[in-house]
């Protein structure tokens, strides 16, 4: 989690959430990834670089 959201969370901010059941702040949170920055990148250009070779190997049409 970057900086700017723990000083909220430890300021004791909490988001308005609205939806068809109660939510809670810390069952979300409990479900985002906080990878750093670097790491999400490798992920992500890891996954295009599966699709880039998956496209190359794929028979055209």
């Amino acid at each position: 989690m970057n900086d700017e959201l723990q000083e909220l969370r430890n300021s004791g901010y909490k988001p308005v959430l609205v939806g068809p059941q109660p939510f809670s702040l810390d069952e979300i949170l409990r479900n985002v990834d906080p990878a750093p920055d670097e790491e999400t990148e490798r992920f992500v250009a890891a996954i295009y670089a599966d699709r880039r070779q998956a496209a190359e190997d794929s028979p055209s049409e």
